[in-house]
């Protein structure tokens, strides 16, 4: 195999499939082009090209680092490009299915995707509720095609040589599934009732109308979007927060060509905030969502600037050379930039100074904040429990496992859930680990930024500096071999949930 022309398809493959989801999720093509970039592209997931990967990787000497990581990584990146390969048509379906799916509210035929919105922004716990039930039952119909999916992927996993997908992140991430899911138990356990005491308090200041009784699914959404804060985040602002924050780490965002703002409004525009690497590190897109307004709008915001940041320094010569670690199969680096932005919003420093608040504002505010961040990370690690007990199902059909994914969810987030969306949830269990791993990165991050930059980091040229010299590196490096080289320490759950309790 010719490694280096391989690269070019791989670096080619990402950049196409990469902008036909810009094009589609911007609103500027109504149905996304996915089949045909991945038909474009077979030949990079063969078994033959496997086999090839593997063997190139076993035949390359050990103090050949960089190299090893590289194969190592495209091989990660193939055998997921096998999988999605193998189930395309299966994925396909279900998409049309989901698609299809509608719901009649207020005389009006609303599509199921568009429902996890009008949750949020509906104020009233009967209305969401009534509109849950109804979004329910559509989605469901497509739960056999969900459940066919999972066994499909589970059998292109095993023809692949391993167990189970768990043992396929495992080989890719050198992440130990059991380990994290042993140390998100006993975070849930030490924050359990700070958590508790902090929803309580949240729900009693809300008005009347906007709880009843115990808190369900679909009042999940509502409460993520914290619409209260609204005011005091205005989409017209949004900017200038951005350009400020990064200015005081040396950036100036407004001089950045290979950084795009698409904040345009199309009516196919998707409601997702996020950013696009069309191509690295000359041509991102951060793309604001539909409707996306307010507090939640800010948050999702960063997080997606933080992760364009990372993409846009990274180099050029390692993204020429190395593309797998531009688009790696393991997304918790890139992710983990994202999250140490967002946690801004939980610093009264940042929040008093970047958003002109009073003391006493920030501090409410920065409260807010943390709790949603508290049940996020609560809900990931419900997620990574039953994307654990998912692997070991002989059937992901089973009474038995729906209601484990119902008990768990609910014990984590005090939310009650239903094991009717037990299916609808076991994408969002599969990406659980990297994004605990994400996170256990972020906190110790801004731990080791606030130990050598000071508690105002984001305010620290030199901070600034260290950070790009690190996004240099792009997804090199896996986020905890990245904290272990920078000096941040290992993963660590107790750091995430003093974090949390001494907020």
């Amino acid at each position: 195999m010719d490694t280096r022309e391989y690269r070019r398809e791989y670096a080619a493959f990402c950049a196409a499939f990469e902008r036909e989801r810009y094009r589609h999720e911007s609103g500027l093509m109504a149905e996304p082009g996915y089949g045909r970039v991945f038909e474009r592209f077979a030949d990079l997931w063969t078994r033959q090209a496997i086999d090839d990967l593997r063997r190139a990787f076993d035949e390359t000497p050990a103090d050949f680092e960089t190299e090893r990581a590289g194969l190592h990584a495209l091989l990660g990146a193939a055998r997921e490009g096998y999988l999605r390969s193998q189930t395309r048509e299966l994925s396909e379906e279900l998409a049309r299915c989901e698609e299809w799916s509608q719901v009649v509210w207020e005389k009006e035929r609303v599509a199921a995707s568009e429902v996890p919105e009008r949750l949020a922004a509906e104020k009233e716990s009967a209305r969401r509720r009534e509109l849950a039930a109804r979004w329910l039952d559509a989605v469901s119909t497509c739960d056999d095609l969900r459940a066919e999916l999972l066994d499909s992927r589970r059998a292109s996993t095993r023809a692949l040589g391993f167990d189970d997908e768990r043992a396929l992140y495992e080989e890719t991430t050198g992440a130990k599934l059991e380990v994290l899911a042993r140390g998100a138990d006993a975070f849930l356990e030490r924050t359990s009732n700070s958590y508790y005491s902090r929803l309580a308090g949240w729900v009693a200041r809300e008005p009347a109308p906007m709880f009843a009784g115990e808190l369900q699914y679909a009042d999940a959404s509502y409460f993520r979007r914290m619409s209260s804060l609204d005011s005091l985040f205005p989409p017209g602002e949004l900017r200038t927060a951005y350009t400020e924050t990064f200015k005081g780490l040396g950036i100036r965002v407004e001089a950045q060509e290979n950084i795009r703002i698409d904040d345009e409004p199309r009516p196919l525009k998707k409601a997702r905030t996020d950013s696009f690497r069309v191509g690295v590190p000359s041509e991102i897109y951060l793309l604001i969502g539909a409707r996306a307004q307010g507090a939640r709008l800010y948050r999702d915001f960063f997080q997606a600037a933080g992760e364009a940041q990372a993409d846009a320094w990274a180099s050029r010569e390692l993204a020429a050379r190395h593309p797998e670690f531009i688009y790696a199969p393991d997304g918790a680096t890139r992710e983990g930039f994202g999250l140490l932005f967002r946690s801004l919003f939980c610093d009264v420093t940042w929040l008093g100074e970047r958003r002109g608040l009073r003391a006493s504002e920030t501090e409410e505010i920065a409260e807010a904040f943390m709790l949603v961040e508290m049940h996020d990370v609560r809900l990931c690690s419900a997620r990574l429990r039953y994307g654990l007990a998912l692997f070991d199902a002989d059937d992901v059909r089973s009474e038995q496992l729906s209601e484990i994914y119902a008990t768990l969810h609910t014990e984590a987030t005090g939310f009650r859930y239903h094991p009717a969306t037990s299916l609808l949830d076991a994408a969002a269990a599969q990406r659980a680990a990297e994004s605990l791993r994400a996170r256990l990165f972020a906190v110790g991050f801004v731990e080791y930024l606030r130990a050598r930059h000071g508690r105002r980091w984001w305010a620290s040229r030199r901070a600034g500096d260290e950070l790009r010299d690190i996004w240099n590196t792009a997804s090199r490096y896996r986020v905890e071999e990245l904290a272990r080289l920078v000096g941040a320490g290992e993963p660590d759950f107790e750091l995430l949930a003093g974090s949390f309790k001494s907020a």
